[in-house]
């Protein structure tokens, strides 16, 4: 495979932006021009060669809104959106070095894409603010297709989970922007730990996500059952999606009966798993059992750290995601957040709905056999026709993390499994 930069970690984000060119999230040029002034491995260089690019996007989104050109100025101001989602990512926002541009990005970020999303052709967007726990409101938006629903009840609806590091607004130049041309509707939001709540809000990712997941459904049910809310939506035709972090989030979340189908996208069985893999192994062994203090395993983080800059974003990262104060309690946070259930068994066992898996041979993180294979096998209650496991070894057919580089082959498969299960009927015309 073509390699843009040498460090897997800055090739597979520059990838994961360009991947997003098939449904409006990068223009090929403008995604070349921001490589040649990146340096690798450089936050600043990606910074700013993202933001050069959000600011040229924005221009161009905003010259064509005053000409009246719709479609340019929507293409425009979804790719500016993700550009400025880009150019805070490799940033940090922890204490005591919060990086002051991280928040005016994001929100810039989400400024732009609600004008985008506004002016789309084949959908109505909805944004909403969900209630959950504690009194928080968590943002979201519903994609309903423009054309009327072709089944009796309405439309099937898609709930597409954010994941560990992306936003909801990345998620539509990744897979909800393909939902409403197949007539699903299709549902998005940041939980705590993703997006706006975690960068601004500083609420903690929880590992029992099928709580935050059944919310929002319960919050759907509501709107959907006064006919003045009302989007037409078959609540009998839920199915839940999400890669990466975002599968095994839709595999905690499958456990609800009102989800008749769920895609996994290269998820992890068990996250302690990859901080062992980050680690030296004598060295975790030592902490585990505590002859290491937190003191030393905090300062071997910050030694590594140095060399390593993906090691330093990843620790950073789960800090941020976790509320953790030092990276050694991010660490043992990471144990929560595992699909084995308390005193034994699996928590995949409770699901009965349809489950399509899939492992990518390429990931950076979750090795299929240690993941999606076992995840697979913990399947066994199920019929065979109601799991697959879709194992790919090559780039074009999602070989990397999450489907990078291969997101329109991932959402044929993902909805042709949802038609499968949901009952969708299209007519050949070959």
């Amino acid at each position: 495979m073509h390699r843009f930069f040498k460090t897997d970690f800055f090739n597979f984000e520059f990838i994961r932006i360009l991947s997003t060119a098939q449904y409006g999230g990068c223009e090929t040029g403008e995604a070349l021009k921001a490589a040649s002034l990146i340096k690798d491995a450089d936050p600043e260089t990606w910074s700013e060669a993202w933001f050069t690019q959000a600011k040229h996007a924005e221009g161009l989104a905003e010259e064509a809104a005053r000409s009246g050109d719709v479609p340019s100025a929507r293409a425009a101001y979804l790719r500016a959106a993700n550009y400025f989602r880009a150019s805070q990512f490799m940033l940090n926002n922890r204490p005591p070095r919060e990086d002051e541009r991280v928040i005016p990005r994001l929100e810039k970020s989400r400024e732009l894409f609600r004008k985008g999303v506004e002016l789309l052709d084949d959908a109505k967007a909805y944004p909403l603010s969900i209630p959950i726990d504690d009194g928080v409101e968590i943002p979201g938006y519903l994609y309903v297709p423009v054309t009327p629903a072709k089944e009796d009840g309405g439309h099937p609806l898609l709930i597409n989970l954010t994941g560990g590091d992306s936003t909801q607004e990345e998620m539509f130049v990744v897979t909800a922007a393909a939902g409403p041309a197949r007539g699903y509707a299709v549902l998005t939001f940041d939980g705590p730990g993703q997006g706006i709540l975690l960068k601004k809000n500083k609420l903690a990712m929880k590992p029992n996500y099928e709580v935050i997941t059944s919310q929002v459904i319960d919050y759907i049910s509501r709107t959907e059952s006064d006919p003045k809310t009302s989007h037409g939506i078959d609540l009998d035709r839920i199915a839940v999606v999400g890669a990466s972090m975002g599968a095994y989030f839709a595999l905690r979340s499958a456990v609800d009966a009102r989800i008749k189908a769920c895609i996994s996208l290269d998820p992890p069985y068990d996250m302690w798993d990859l901080a062992v893999s980050r680690m030296p192994g004598w060295f975790i062994g030592g902490w585990s059992s505590g002859w290491i203090s937190d003191g030393a395993f905090n300062n071997l983080v910050s030694v590594l750290s140095k060399f390593n800059f993906q090691f330093k974003w990843e620790i950073q990262h789960m800090q941020w995601m976790f509320g953790a104060d030092s990276p050694a309690d991010a660490m043992r946070g990471l144990k929560t957040f595992t699909l084995k259930s308390p005193g034994g068994g699996e928590h995949v066992s409770n699901i009965k709905c349809p489950v399509l898996v899939s492992g990518a041979a390429g990931s950076m993180y979750f090795d299929p056999k240690l993941n999606s294979q076992k995840i697979y096998d913990a399947l066994g209650h199920l019929p065979d026709e109601k799991k697959r496991h879709w194992l790919s070894d090559q780039v074009e057919d999602g070989g990397l993390q999450a489907k990078v580089g291969a997101f329109w082959v991932s959402n044929y498969r993902m909805f042709a499994w949802c038609d499968q299960h949901l009952g969708v009927k299209r007519n050949p015309f070959l």
